[in-house]
């Protein structure tokens, strides 16, 4: 009965503490809204941006510490996705999301937000052709009045075999 009684002391102190809230709380309903609808402005005009091949705009939406994950599983640091735009390394003939598929999550009151959206491109990655669909993650940061992005990542989704 002593052990019994000793494993439901554990239970008991975690029933009667409660959830203990982590740092980076989902935001609340306002905030998470205002933040959601200027972050859907900011992706149109970053797919913008990338699709003119506007340097100057889209190195306005990668945070100095912006690294990518392309499609190949390459990791990609801001300056040379920047090299590989102005080389014309990476170029888009087509950039499409699949609303439907679009999620945006947003956290520390609206200053925090990822994203994830399914993709068709046709287009080029530092130098190589990328083609087909593919999932995207986005993490998003509000500084300085505008959203820039921290990370990204690209995977391409494999059809399946006939």
């Amino acid at each position: 009965m002593f052990q019994y009684r000793l494993c439901l002391l554990p239970i008991l102190a975690l029933i009667l503490v409660g959830p203990v809230r982590a740092p980076a709380q989902e935001a609340t309903s306002a905030a998470a809204d205002k933040a959601e609808t200027e972050l859907r402005q900011a992706i149109r005009l970053y797919d913008d941006a990338l699709r003119r091949a506007d340097v100057a705009a889209v190195e306005q939406f990668w945070a100095a510490e912006y690294v990518f994950i392309n499609p190949r599983g390459e990791r990609v640091s801001r300056d040379a996705r920047i090299a590989n735009l102005r080389g014309k390394r990476t170029s888009f003939d087509s950039l499409a999301h699949a609303p439907q598929e679009e999620m945006i999550r947003t956290y520390m009151d609206g200053h925090m937000a990822v994203y994830t959206t399914l993709l068709t491109i046709d287009g080029r990655y530092s130098g190589g052709a990328e083609r087909g669909k593919f999932r995207g993650l986005v993490v998003w940061i509000r500084r300085d009045g505008r959203w820039q992005q921290v990370a990204s990542q690209m995977t391409r989704i494999l059809e399946p075999a006939a």
